[in-house]
């Protein structure tokens, strides 16, 4: 326990030490030292803003070379490599060209070949030594011969191949020396065949395969429809289509047609498959098409292996943003996700991995090129920041499958790389110099703190020379406070320290002259201040019940206002429509006003706002709702000749009132749907079921209310047909002329898209997302007007 002498030791430390924090040497000591220690930080603060300053200035320097080299880098690099897949792709192309040249050569030659064709094919070399397959219906030749012949059953009879088809085969006799080397030479073939007319299309293929064999095992029915139009339906007649065009063939230099690519049934990875249409003599009939499965693998590897620093990869991609090359990397870092991809039974399994179905939403809103130069985009994708350059490749003719059209696509290769490791060495240089400035700074402060400490010494030696003649003066001050005004002190110097000492004594004299009349001046003044003090008081308490009397009356008219508003119970009665609605006075009370009647079969709608808000505002619209309603329940009809009765009610009543308000107000009549709207106020949004958006002007129809007598001749008429599904949203400006904190307002676009984003949800879910969205946007700012919004769907 604590004894007393304790205590008193401590009270006396503690007094001590508060006296000791009073007297002027300490304060002139702590003044001084706060300063010098606030310049001295000041001064640190000041240079290592100085040094920041610098590392970012030098940070922008490195930052701006570098983005120019690694552009230049990206760009050639991406060149070449997009330029390797061109020459790559192009060169099979040409072989295709070639090939389809010899062969368009022998069918305009067909007539002076002819001979030769026959002669040829009776040779042991040439001759295809077919053999009809009873259980199959189909005739194939056998393995020691240079290309394999599939003629179909179609194409025969009772066992026997049509004398017609025969000497069609015949003819393409010669390709047994000419699609083995094309097949083997050039670029990598997976199999080059041809393919003859759409009425007699037999298939000669090289290498040799057991073509009627694989197609029953892999392509059931295969031999009881046309083989186009069992393989590739609609592509001979699309390219038909060209000899339609103007200008005929002539207007397409380049025929060569590409599939999607797909993994080969046949075990051959992923192909794409390659067509050059050949056509008669007198360029009016599709003749035959030549193909070759060109093998994708090189490709598809090319890109994998292709490394941009560490964590950096290429990827290749559809048209249509499916992507077909990329490694597993770049499927990790992309976020694709692969759909489809059919088994090898199927023979055209095709995997699906579009940049659109990424799980990322940066990596889905990739946009490809649309020209031929390098696009170069920065995407966050999983929190990291990542440069993508893309390049188009050369445009081919693509045919994507059955009903498609024959287009011109053009495949995108891009590279992606993590900005982290293109700006290593920014980086690097930003760490070293940030270690530098702490450097700077900690010695800074060092020499700081010793030049704090040297000064403090000095500064308490001369204190306390100076401080002599204060001490004199806070005693004698003392004394005069304990009320000994006869004090008096002993001036020794005339410096600003003995002035101050005789205007001590001077104040002195005068305090203790003025001190024998200072209870009567005091006694004064204290009556003065009770008497002021009783009127005060009186005022508050008149002020009060002023407060309770406005603030009863206001919320009396607040509960009117709320009370005439349509309940939900009484909306949901009304048939055929979903109508919900909502209003948020601004104060108090507010001025805007919207109703819902019905009526005979009729529902009369109405929105309108009222200039201003607050009690004036309020009464003037709950003036216009019993107006609205009286005349509703008169059975008046006229649309027109109703809102210029109401105009005129509401003139006059303004006039008896003194008001300088008025009011816009849009008036509609639906029935049947059929809507019907009247009247001046904020457009009318209306969104179709299919998701179109309409916006009807309602400035042309009519005045605000209030402002003249007869305003019949201005008052226009609008009729809008409503489907079912259709949305109908009326608002007032306080929703677009809500603003947010940097005093944005919110906008009839936004509105405009929150509705159509909600449009086939309910009238009260697209009311509240509404509201919601507003309020969002608001946030914690204060809402300057009435917010009003009424949602009508038609169900």
């Amino acid at each position: 326990m604590t004894s007393p002498a304790d205590e008193t030791r401590k009270e006396l430390r503690r007094r001590g030490f508060f006296f000791g924090l009073k007297k002027f040497n300490t304060k002139f000591m702590l003044v001084t030292g706060f300063s010098v220690l606030l310049g001295a930080l000041l001064n640190v603060l000041v240079a290592r803003q100085g040094l920041h300053e610098l590392s970012q200035k030098s940070a922008r320097e490195i930052e701006g070379g570098l983005n120019e080299a690694n552009r230049e880098y990206l760009t050639n690099h991406l060149g070449d490599t997009a330029q390797q897949v061109n020459l790559k792709l192009g060169h099979a192309y040409a072989d295709l060209r070639m090939l389809a040249a010899i062969m368009q050569t022998m069918v305009d030659q067909g007539d002076q070949l002819d001979e030769l064709h026959k002669k040829v094919a009776s040779t042991d070399f040439f001759r295809d030594k077919l053999v009809y397959n009873s259980k199959s219906n189909w005739w194939q030749n056998g393995p020691d011969e240079p290309t394999v012949v599939g003629v179909w059953g179609y194409l025969g009879k009772d066992g026997q191949i049509l004398p017609d088809v025969q000497r069609a085969v015949d003819r393409t006799a010669l390709l047994d020396l000419i699609l083995p080397s094309f097949q083997k030479y050039g670029a990598d073939k997976l199999q080059v065949y041809y393919a003859d007319s759409a009425e007699q299309p037999f298939v000669r293929v090289a290498p040799y395969l057991d073509m009627g064999g694989t197609f029953d095992k892999l392509y059931p029915g295969h031999n009881e429809k046309r083989w186009y139009d069992f393989f590739y339906p609609g592509l001979v007649e699309s390219w038909s289509e060209w000899l339609k065009e103007p200008g005929g063939l002539e207007s397409r230099p380049v025929q060569t047609t590409v599939t999607a690519p797909y993994d080969d049934a046949g075990g051959g990875g992923m192909i794409m498959t390659a067509f050059h249409p050949i056509w008669s003599k007198g360029r009016d009939k599709f003749a035959g098409a030549l193909g070759l499965d060109l093998t994708l693998a090189q490709l598809v590897a090319s890109i994998k292996d292709v490394r941009l620093a560490n964590a950096g990869f290429a990827f290749l991609t559809q048209a249509d943003g499916n992507v077909l090359a990329v490694n597993d990397l770049g499927v990790t870092t992309l976020r694709l996700r692969a759909e489809g991809g059919a088994g090898q039974s199927e023979g055209v399994g095709v995997l699906q991995r579009r940049l659109k179905d990424s799980s990322d939403p940066a990596v889905a809103m990739i946009a490809l090129p649309s020209d031929d130069n390098v696009d170069y985009h920065e995407r966050m994708i999983a929190g990291e920041a990542y440069i993508i350059a893309l390049q188009r490749l050369a445009p081919v003719n693509s045919w994507a499958g059955p009903g498609a059209r024959i287009e011109s696509q053009q495949w995108t290769l891009g590279f992606v790389v993590p900005k982290k490791e293109l700006y290593a060495s920014l980086l690097a240089s930003q760490r070293a110099i940030e270690e530098s400035r702490t450097s700077i700074v900690t010695k800074q402060i060092l020499v700081t703190i010793a030049s704090f400490l040297a000064l403090m010494l000095g500064v308490y030696l001369v204190s306390r020379k100076m401080t002599g003649a204060l001490v004199a003066l806070s005693t004698g001050a003392t004394r005069m406070r304990e009320g000994d005004y006869g004090v008096r002190i002993d001036v020794n110097s005339a410096d600003e320290i003995g002035q101050l000492g005789v205007a001590f004594n001077d104040m002195a004299s005068e305090i203790e002259a003025y001190t024998n009349n200072l209870e009567e001046l005091v006694g004064e003044r204290t009556r003065a201040l009770e008497k002021a003090n009783e009127e005060i008081s009186e005022l508050n308490a008149k002020l009060a019940q002023e407060n309770i009397r406005l603030g009863a009356e206001l919320n009396v008219a607040r509960q009117l206002q709320l009370m005439v508003l349509p309940a939900p119970s009484e909306l949901q009665e009304i048939p055929g429509l979903d109508i919900s609605g909502y209003m948020a006075p601004a104060d108090e009370v507010g001025g805007d006003y919207y109703d819902v009647l019905r009526s005979d079969g009729l529902v009369k709608i109405g929105i309108g706002d009222v200039t201003g808000h607050g009690l004036e505002s309020g009464v003037l619209m709950l003036m216009v709702q019993t107006a609205v309603r009286t005349l509703l329940a008169a059975n008046e009809r006229d649309p027109k000749k109703f809102l210029s009765i109401v105009n005129k009610v509401i003139y006059q009543n303004i006039q008896r009132i003194r008001s300088d308000k008025n009011l816009s107000l849009t008036l509609l009549d639906y029935s049947d749907g059929e809507l019907q709207l009247t009247g001046q106020h904020e457009d009318l949004i209306i969104v179709r079921k299919d998701g179109t958006l309409d916006r009807v002007e309602t400035m042309g129809l009519g005045l605000p209310i209030g402002i003249d007598l007869d305003i019949s001749d201005f008052i226009g008429s609008i009729e809008v047909k409503l489907q079912p599904g259709d949305v109908v949203t009326l608002f007032s400006d306080g929703i677009t002329e809500a603003e947010d904190s940097s005093e944005e307002q919110y906008g009839i676009d936004r509105l405009c898209q929150v509705i159509s984003r909600n449009h086939q949800r309910t009238s009260r879910e697209i009311k509240d997302a509404i509201i919601e969205d507003v309020l969002a946007h608001v946030g914690y700012n204060k809402i300057h007007d009435d917010i009003t919004v009424l949602v009508i769907k038609r169900v």
